[in-house]
């Protein structure tokens, strides 16, 4: 036997760990090859597309070893992470943060300390799920899982931190953790005050049937005619304190226990003149001054655990979670109007009143997903739910005998307004499932899913004075398949192509046969709803280079029998106000389409610069029915585009710099119009002794286009026209903060990572 039949393969063995670790950036090295026993593994892309998820192998992006968690999010395909420490994907905030494949549970500030102190180096990759199927039993349009490479074999950290805006609030809070190998404990507390003032202006003019042509409305003939506008003073005070703990039961399981007790205290003053004209016989113009005062108490109570169960290395797993939540809420409101102008038909008698609300909130949940792999190419997943939400709700309002006199008055049951006094008990209990399906030949992957849930809602108004009550149950069952596509080529070119369907339940409060009054209207819930459907269909195109990556998308939304709460008026005089008001009511409504193509680019010349821009362009419309009037379909459609350019970088690796701006174009949805929106935001951090101090400085709206140009939106309601223009004073504003760390993070590598 030669020499080098000896050595080669030695020499292979030693250096097989090296070529493992040491990854190229974008494209795969060749395929794996047998030499003996010993197996040198294909590199993983950096970027890939994997059924429903994109991922980014942070592990195997050598650029950006050297920087944190927050780093390798930010060099994630359409997620940004502002320089406050908030995360959106795609511009969307509406998020969950998982870590290791289970949701998070830190509170906001700990999240943002545990982003900005765990190093890139010990992220195996990160997953974003844009669409995300029934089997991650979510509310939420998205989820980033962060899964890690590397446990913490010890970690103790302090910090604490003061945030404030000119907006203005202040908030101190202040972050404990402690962990070892095996318990980890997290205690978080914050505080915070904030004082906000808006005011505004609104009109409102309302038509009745024409008599000539039945189902069209006359504009030469109005019923109302409604201008006004208010000042709107809140102050509020809220604090936070948030408790989790993490237990390592052994190599294949951990327990996590959490709970969150908030108290959230508001006050609100809203100050407003309305002019009201009723073009009916003998009627005439009206004017009053309004005010009103609220007073909220809060005190939410969240818990839950988790537990997780790891049978093999290959994904076979249980994960068992149990949530609930305790929420108690009192609410007072001094309200009081004051006629300056009277209407003849005795609609001027001036109004004081004191109303006392009490409502209370019990819901629980369980939660059960199970996986199991079939092969290396395969697995199927099974979740289970059940859930059990309360609500109870008590009206109490007082007439009282002059403006602001709540306490000089006796307050007695013989004062109710016993037009608005009720008490309301509401509960739902559901059951859902979902099984789920994956395999991939090569390249490509198919993942076929399917979830069902079956739905009680019961509603009763048990004590009623002036109107009946009444106490009814109803059942729904929901479907919601869906289909994710993917294929990735040997260039790295990835495909995808995704459909999801979700069937949707109208709420509790949708189907409150019950009228709820106001002073010049009312509410009322419609037993007539059905579900509605929500198709979404996607495709797309991406490339993944070291420079940067560009996609591209076509996608379609269809949604059939949409509820909607749309407003109307009266065919007559109101038999307990008195007069044509108007009443709002939920219907299916019709369909509605949201199609378009999106696309977007990033230039990374390094792993600290980060140029990113998005389009799309999309065309939304909709068809209303509505036959209470006879009238014809209604449909409406307009082409919008949405334009966004973001700049991230770091200098000389302790100041980042966040840049980014937002355009968007005239908007319509379902009876309402939207004007164009232009934001531009910039803002710096800085870390100084090794992250132990951070301080940044952000300002939102540096051109105060919210000031200067205003938000206005009009109602498109056929059936009742109305207009209004919020401009907010507080559009541009400064926010700041700094932190202070103290402690150390000890990381053991694991043998092996999620995605092995």
């Amino acid at each position: 036997m030669h020499l080098r039949n000896i050595i080669l393969p030695l020499l292979i063995a030693a250096a097989a760990p090296a070529l493992c670790q040491n990854v190229d950036t974008t494209k795969t090295s060749q395929p794996a090859k047998t030499l003996k026993a010993v197996t040198i593994a294909a590199k993983r892309p950096v970027y890939t597309i994997d059924g429903e998820k994109n991922i980014y192998n942070v592990a195997d992006d050598p650029a950006v070893q050297s920087g944190t968690t927050e780093d390798a999010l930010q060099n994630t395909p359409g997620v940004s992470v502002d320089v406050e420490g908030n995360i959106t994907l795609r511009g969307v905030s509406s998020i969950e943060i998982w870590i290791d494949d289970k949701p998070s549970r830190l509170s906001e500030e700990t999240l943002k300390t545990w982003l900005q102190t765990l190093p890139a180096s010990a992220i195996d990759h990160i997953e974003t799920i844009t669409n995300p199927p029934a089997k991650y039993n979510t509310e939420a349009e998205a989820i980033i899982n962060i899964v890690t490479s590397a446990h913490i074999k010890k970690n103790q950290f302090l910090s604490f931190g003061l945030n404030g805006a000119t907006q203005p609030y202040i908030s101190p809070w202040l972050s404990y953790t402690w962990a070892n190998d095996k318990l980890s404990v997290n205690i978080f507390g914050s505080y915070r005050n904030s004082n906000t003032y808006r005011e505004g202006r609104d009109r409102s003019t309302t038509y009745v049937d024409s008599p000539t042509a039945p189902g069209n409305l006359d504009s030469l003939q109005r019923i109302i005619c409604d201008t006004g506008g208010y000042h709107n003073d809140s102050r509020s005070n809220t604090g936070t304190l948030y408790m989790d703990i993490n237990y390592i039961i052994d190599s294949t399981s951990d327990i996590n226990l959490w709970c969150n007790l908030s108290l959230y205290n508001y006050d609100v003053e809203n100050l407003s003149w309305r002019q009201r004209e009723h073009f009916l016989p003998n009627a005439t113009m009206y004017v009053y001054d309004q005010s009103q005062t609220q007073h909220f108490n809060t005190f939410y109570r969240f818990f839950g655990g988790y537990y997780s169960k790891r049978f093999d290395k290959k994904g076979h797993n249980l994960h068992i979670s149990l949530n609930g939540n305790l929420n108690k809420t009192n609410q007072q409101i001094v309200y009081d109007r004051i006629y300056s102008i009277t209407d003849n038909q005795g609609n001027n008698s001036n109004s004081h009143k004191y109303k006392d609300v009490d409502q209370f909130t019990p819901n629980i949940y369980m939660r059960l997903r199970y996986n199991r792999p079939y092969s290396e190419q395969g697995e199927f997943t099974y979740g289970l739910t059940i859930s059990q939400g309360n609500g109870f709700s008590d009206l109490q309002p007082y007439v009282l005998d002059s403006p602001y006199d709540e306490h000089s008055t006796i307050l007695s049951p013989a004062l109710y307004d016993t037009l608005r006094r009720y008490v309301t008990e509401a509960n739902s209990t559901a059951l859902a499932a979902d099984i789920g399906w994956r395999h991939r030949w090569g390249g490509l992957t198919l993942q076929l899913g399917m979830g069902t849930r079956l739905s009680r809602y019961r509603d009763a108004f048990k004590e009623t004075i002036t109107l009946p009550g009444y106490d009814t149950t109803m059942h729904f069952v929901t479907y919601n398949p869906s289909v994710h596509l993917s294929y990735r080529t040997e260039k790295m070119h990835n495909f995808k192509l995704n459909y999801t369907l979700r069937m949707q339940n109208p709420s509790s409060n949708d189907l409150a046969e019950f009228p709820i009054y106001g002073e010049d209207s009312y509410i009322i819930g419609n037993r007539n709803l059905s579900q509605s459907f929500v198709h979404t269909v996607e495709t797309g195109w991406s490339k993944y280079m070291s420079k940067g990556n560009i996609s591209a998308e076509l996608y379609g939304k269809l949604s059939s029998g949409e509820v909607e709460w749309l407003t109307d008026i009266t065919d007559g005089i109101d038999p307990y106000i008195g007069r044509v008001i108007s009443f709002s009511t939920p219907y299916n409504l019709g369909s509605s389409y949201r199609y378009g193509m999106s696309a977007n680019g990033t230039w990374r010349p390094t792993a600290f610069f980060n140029l990113r821009f998005d389009a799309n362009l999309y065309n939304y419309g909709y068809n209303l029915h509505y036959d209470r009037l006879g009238m014809e379909p209604y449909t409406d459609s307009k082409w919008q585009y949405i334009l966004k350019l973001n700049l991230w970088t770091k200098i000389l690796k302790r100041y980042q710099l966040n840049v980014s701006t937002n355009y968007t174009s005239p908007t319509i949805s379902l009876l309402s119009t939207g004007s164009a929106q232009f934001w531009l935001n910039g803002g710096v951090r800085a870390d100084y002794f090794k992250r132990k101090l951070s301080i940044f400085v952000n300002i939102q709206d540096i051109l105060n286009w919210g000031k200067r140009v205003g938000n206005g939106k009009n109602n498109t309601n056929p059936y009742y026209v109305q207009e209004s223009v919020l401009h907010t004073l507080n559009s541009r504003y400064i926010s700041a903060g700094l932190t202070l760390r103290f402690g150390k993070m000890e990381l053991e590598s694991k043998t092996k990572s999620g995605s092995e």
